[in-house]
């Protein structure tokens, strides 16, 4: 039996594993390895025109501040700009990355000044590249990701001997789980991106694909595609029923 072990904090994990819905001949193990912790910041500043989020946990602490109802939030994704219209603001997805979020600020209309809510481990560097090109930029660490380690059900299912279907959602979390290393079962890696597969081979990946957009509906695709490929092997190689 293929065995699917979802590595995001809460609840993002469980909400991955909802819209998998993959049938009774997977078993599903949720192992967290961050969790996001709330932080102290210094107030934002007076004036404020757009907000940047590069995550829907961002998206979590932006009620702490007295932002304005409907003002613009530029979001690295789908799922951060649905959170972000959930929380009253205007958002604009760039279905992608860091990358693709600069390049849609550079070319909106908004000239500032933004403000980035972000946590404590970030990549792409999005205010230094929007100041750098002329745009207002602040930003705001508002969360951080504590490392955890690895739970029981999911070591015993890295140390046996069915296949594991592992998508992993970042870098910092595939190296969290390469401090584990190395594992027993034949991993199937899903990777949201070249960064995070890089990371991966750290794990000796018996097979490893990377979604062409970093995207949660990507990932939701080549994770079912992943788990589907274990599931009718096996059912092609199950020896005939007696009788």
């Amino acid at each position: 039996m293929p065995i699917l072990v979802i590595t995001r904090p809460a609840p993002a994990g469980e909400r991955f594993a909802a819209a998998l819905g993959v049938g009774t001949d997977v078993k599903v193990v949720l192992a967290p390895l961050q969790r996001i912790e709330a932080v102290k910041t210094d107030p934002l500043p007076e004036r404020i025109e757009g907000v940047i989020f590069t995550s829907a946990n961002g998206v979590g602490q932006a009620d702490r501040f007295s932002l304005l109802a409907g003002l613009p939030a530029w979001c690295v994704g789908d799922r951060t700009a649905e959170a972000a219209e959930g929380a009253g603001f205007k958002a604009i997805s760039a279905g992608g990355n860091a990358e693709n979020l600069v390049d849609l600020i550079l070319a909106g209309s908004s000239a500032g000044p933004l403000v980035h809510l972000r946590g404590e481990h970030v990549v792409g560097g999005v205010c230094a590249r929007l100041n750098a090109a002329g745009i207002v930029c602040a930003e705001r660490v508002v969360y951080r990701q504590v490392a955890l380690t690895l739970e029981m059900e999911a070591a015993e299912a890295l140390a046996g001997n069915d296949p594991v279907v592992l998508p992993l959602f970042s870098p910092r979390s595939t190296s969290i789980l390469a401090r584990s290393a190395p594992f027993r079962a034949p991993l199937h890696v899903v990777a949201i991106s070249a960064a995070a597969a890089e990371a991966a081979g750290a794990l000796e990946p018996a097979t490893l694909r990377v979604t062409r957009r970093p995207s949660a509906k990507e990932m939701l695709s080549e994770t079912r595609s992943a788990v589907l490929g274990l599931t009718q092997a096996g059912s092609l190689e199950a020896p005939p029923e007696p009788g």
